[in-house]
């Protein structure tokens, strides 16, 4: 199981900045991911029993050609 910070994730999946996530988060799409860690909000990129982060990112995302995760296939492999 791979545990990042919102901002290492961001940079992880692509996007420019961590905001899309902290949206999610509040939104309550990321309650899954989620872990406490010396006090601050971390998320799981690969737990096990649960599709990755990414692809439930992208299933839960509004489509678009320039979308960064698609163009993460390493990632999402």
């Amino acid at each position: 199981m791979t545990i990042c910070t919102f901002a290492e994730t961001a940079k992880i999946i692509g996007y420019k900045s961590r905001s899309t996530l902290y949206k999610l988060k509040k939104d309550g799409w990321l309650d899954d991911y989620l872990v406490k860690f010396a006090g601050r909000d971390h998320l799981y990129l690969k737990p096990r029993g649960k599709p990755k982060l990414a692809t439930h990112i992208m299933e839960i995302i509004q489509w678009r050609p320039n979308n960064h995760i698609r163009d993460q296939k390493n990632y999402l492999d």
